[in-house]
C-alpha cells in the first residue's frame, strides 16, 4: 500500500511539476494570401492572385516543446477583373473569398532564448464562395494544414512570428505568409 502510495504521489509530482511550465498564448498575424483558384465548374477558367489575409489563433504549450494550437483564418477576397473563361471566349470578372478554422498540433526548437523554430501539423476546416459574372458557386471542406514558423522574443510574454502555412484545399488552393505578434500569459 505504501509503494503504491508513493508511485501516485511521484506520478501527480511529475504531472504538476511538467504543467508549471505550461502557458496559454493569443496571437494575431497579416500576411500576404495567395490563391489559384479553378472556375471550370463555373463556366470555365482560372486565375492565380495575391491579397492580404489575416488571423488569430491562439494555444497551449505543454511543455517548450510541443503545443496544441487553434486559429481563424480571413483568406480575404482574390478577384480579377478580366479571367478568359474559354480560349477564344472573351473575358469577364471572377473572385474568390475563403475563410477557415484550423486545429495544429505544433512541435517547437528552441534555438536559444529569444529563438524558436516551430513545426505545425493539423487540419483546416474551411469554406469558399466562388464568383464569375452573376453566376456563384461555393466550396468547403476539412483538408490538411502545415507550416514552419519562426519567433523572437522581445520579452518573456512578448514574441514576433513569422509564418509560411499552407493548406491542402482542392478549390482554391490557398498558402499564407504572415508576420504577427504573439503574447504569452505567464
Amino acid at each position: 500500500m505504501k509503494t503504491s502510495v508513493t508511485v501516485i504521489f511521484s506520478v501527480f509530482l511529475s504531472m504538476a511539476s511538467s504543467t508549471l511550465y505550461a502557458d496559454a498564448y493569443l496571437g494575431i498575424g497579416i500576411g500576404s494570401t495567395s490563391y489559384d483558384v479553378d472556375l471550370s465548374g463555373l463556366g470555365g477558367g482560372d486565375f492565380e492572385d495575391n491579397t492580404t489575409g489575416t488571423k488569430i489563433y491562439g494555444g497551449y504549450a505543454f511543455n517548450k516543446y510541443y503545443a496544441a494550437e487553434a486559429a481563424y483564418y480571413n483568406f480575404s477576397e482574390a478577384s480579377v477583373g478580366s479571367v478568359e473563361l474559354t480560349p477564344g471566349s472573351g473575358a469577364s470578372s471572377a473572385k474568390a473569398d475563403m475563410t477557415g478554422l484550423a486545429a495544429y498540433a505544433v512541435g517547437m526548437y528552441p534555438v536559444s532564448k529569444e529563438v524558436n523554430l516551430m513545426l505545425k501539423l493539423g487540419v483546416l476546416n474551411w469554406d469558399a464562395d466562388l464568383n464569375v459574372n452573376n453566376t456563384s458557386g461555393s466550396n468547403d471542406g476539412t483538408d490538411v494544414a502545415y507550416a514552419v514558423a519562426a519567433s523572437y522574443a522581445f520579452t518573456k510574454e512578448l514574441l514576433i512570428t513569422a509564418e509560411w502555412e499552407s493548406f491542402d484545399t482542392d478549390n482554391p488552393e490557398v498558402s499564407m505568409l504572415s508576420l504577427g505578434f504573439k503574447f504569452i500569459f505567464k
